[in-house]
């Protein structure tokens, strides 16, 4: 997935039939820069990135960003948004329409079909952690896209939403978050199968990680695949696609924080903004699918109700008060004379009234 691949992976080419005549799809691979090959302030900025971002792992639209030069300024203008409460609710709101997608396409259970092909209690416990893992992070992908896209093109949000909207998030990756593995993106068999329709149906030219930790389970991968692509050519399919796709960009338009990427910046990080923004146009097209599949693979395994509810909710009760926080959750605590400093000091007397 790095930087480093042979060049006879720079396109891939899959045959598909379009009015009964054989054509010749190409996607080109997507660059990206992995943790292997990135330079100090990249890994910096990565890291900030799986703690905001809420996840294990850096998502793919972050490292093809580095790979445009273009991390630094993005990330500085989108930070921060992703980290207040109307971004996160924005992204459950986007899970939950997909998952009402997911029900009105009709997506039957496929636990018994898992256990009939080999796969034991634990094993479907494991892929259905995975499958979590990505439900909760695609939704929160989409809108970063939506908001960097109109960020490039003179910038989005700013909407005052009130305390409540701009409560920030906890950072770092939820405790019960299980760790991602990835398989090889090289796979040969069925899994290099489906890993091919993967990268020419996204239009990345590459795998995402969704499907390279899926891929750890090559048998329910192309079960889950398959049964997805069954409903592709249906129209409700389409607009549900379009749908949410006009709920990401209307949420970032409603966003309490603005957010403005401007050419010069990005030039003067040694980005092409032409190229900046159709890598992000490039994400736009394929983040619904992606929220989609993955609503269709939570709805697969746990059906309706659970696909609609966020797999890692944040409780709210038990941060600070929206409408009594006046400073930031990031910001350090002015202490006031007399204040303990820490648990072990013994407890004052109470000043009386």
């Amino acid at each position: 997935m790095g930087c480093g691949s042979n060049r006879k992976d720079s396109v891939w080419r899959l045959g598909v039939r379009m009015a009964g005549k054989a054509s010749v799809r190409v996607v080109d691979r997507l660059p990206v820069v992995d943790e292997t090959r990135a330079d100090r302030q990249t890994i910096e900025i990565y890291e900030l990135v799986t703690r905001k971002v809420r996840v294990g792992r850096v998502p793919l639209l972050f490292k093809a960003l580095a790979a445009e030069k273009a991390l630094g300024p993005c990330w500085t203008a989108l930070r921060p948004a992703i980290r207040v409460r109307a971004f996160e609710e924005a992204a459950d709101d986007l899970r939950a329409r997909a998952a009402r997608a997911a029900v009105d396409l009709g997506c039957p259970l496929i636990e018994t079909q898992l256990e009939w092909a080999g796969y034991d209690v634990d094993e479907i416990d494991q892929i259905r952690a995975q499958v979590d893992i990505f439900h909760y992070v695609d939704a929160k992908l989409l809108m970063a896209v939506a908001v960097l896209a109109e960020a490039v093109s003179g910038g989005v949000g700013g909407v005052s939403r009130g305390p409540r909207g701009e409560q920030r998030v906890p950072r770092g990756v939820p405790h019960e978050m299980d760790p991602i593995e990835l398989v090889p993106e090289d796979a040969d068999g069925a899994l290099g199968k489906v890993f091919r329709s993967i990268r020419t149906h996204l239009g990345l030219g590459i795998v995402p990680d969704d499907f390279r930790a899926l891929g750890r389970w090559p048998k329910y991968l192309e079960l889950a695949w398959t049964d997805a692509r069954k409903r592709d050519g249906e129209a409700p399919a389409r607009i549900a696609l379009n749908e949410i796709g006009g709920l990401a960009d209307e949420a970032a338009r409603q966003l309490p924080v603005r957010v403005a990427v401007s050419a010069e910046a990005l030039r003067a990080a040694g980005a092409d903004p032409s190229r900046v923004h159709a890598l992000l146009q490039r994400f736009r097209r394929a983040l619904p699918g992606l929220v989609l599949d993955l609503a269709l693979f939570k709805v697969q395994l746990d059906g309706a109700e659970a696909a609609r509810e966020s797999p890692f909710p944040i409780r709210w009760k038990y941060i600070s008060s929206d409408e009594y926080t006046t400073v930031g959750l990031d910001e350090p605590v002015k202490l006031r004379a007399g204040d303990p400093k820490d648990l072990d000091e013994e407890e004052r007397p109470h000043r009386p009234h």
